[in-house]
């Protein structure tokens, strides 16, 4: 059994700690049962956006030492965020070059740690060694749980909702070298959706950035909020009861945005929450209460009301 350590990055606990509550029920024995831990010590991934734009040698830094928490631990790392993903996934890559490694385990040795891999093989005497695994929960959800096992654990299907799926940057190409669904045409957060009975919509541009992507929302945010409101424009109007995506940057965008230029605007929780109340989770729990734009309407639709 694949063993797993949770990384939540910062959104999540700071801003959405529903989802955390939904991931931990989830991925817990009320729910798929996964051999999941905390490690406490992890830090910020760091953001891409800003860290490996601006300073390479700290982002890898910074980005490493997480690494070799779960290397000693022998755990893949469960992401819970896009940028998480394509932070220490594309840190795995730049550690696979032998000065970028010498020099980040020369700093790393002051606090006695040492980035090495994990071991993937035994030829003669010599281990081989790869890189520490890094996965997205929708990636998990979808390759180790498995759709089959989504579609018998959901208790109360969603079968009247209307669900527009929005992805993300980092998760359609999280490193030049890698990718974990079909970057021009993904499916795994739809098909999750539809297992957990709702109906995930076709909507214009549905692969365009949120809007808050590459420090944009840092540094320009009305262009931002702009980008946002197009999209939610072409999602309005295909008839969305909710949006639904894997990245909490993404959702920190969607939710905080729309109050700049509408007054009810669509909900929109991350494919976790959406699960658990597919799962009979009640809405109550998962935090909602923290989100700017209302999910009544969709717990209305959810009830027939």
């Amino acid at each position: 059994m694949t063993q797993y350590a949770y990384f939540f990055g910062c959104v999540i606990p700071n801003r959405y700690p529903g989802i955390e509550y939904a991931v931990r029920w989830v991925c817990g024995s009320d729910g798929f049962n996964l051999d999941v831990e905390d490690i406490e010590e992890f830090s910020c991934c760091p953001v891409p956006g800003i860290f490996y734009s601006s300073d390479k040698r700290t982002w890898l830094l910074i980005a490493a030492r997480n690494l070799t928490l779960a290397q000693n631990e022998r755990r893949e790392i469960l992401t819970v965020c896009n940028g998480c993903l394509t932070s220490l996934l594309k840190a795995t890559e730049n550690l696979a070059d032998p000065k970028n490694l010498g020099r980040v385990n020369r700093v790393l040795s002051q606090i006695g740690r040492k980035y090495i891999g994990i071991p993937t093989k035994t030829e003669g005497r010599r281990r081989v060694m790869g890189p520490v695994k890094v996965r997205h929960y929708v990636d998990v959800m979808i390759n180790d749980v498995g759709l089959e096992t989504i579609a018998e654990r959901t208790r109360k299907p969603l079968s009247n909702v209307r669900a527009a799926v929005h992805y993300g940057c980092h998760y359609l190409r999280p490193t030049e070298k890698q990718t974990i669904d079909d970057p021009n045409d993904p499916v795994n957060i739809d098909l999750i959706i539809e297992k957990c009975g709702a109906t995930s919509i076709e909507y214009e541009d549905k692969l365009d950035c949120c809007g808050a992507g590459g420090g944009v929302r840092s540094h320009v945010v009305e262009l931002a909020n702009s980008i946002t409101e197009d999209k939610c424009r072409k999602i309005a109007d295909a008839g969305a009861d909710c949006i639904v995506t894997g990245c909490p940057f993404c959702l920190l965008q969607f939710d905080n945005a729309q109050k700049s230029f509408t007054k009810e605007g669509i909900p929109v929780m991350h494919i976790s929450q959406f699960q658990a109340i597919a799962m009979g989770v009640d809405p109550n729990s998962l935090g909602f209460d923290t989100h700017h734009v209302s999910v009544h309407s969709f717990i209305r639709k959810l009830r027939g009301t």
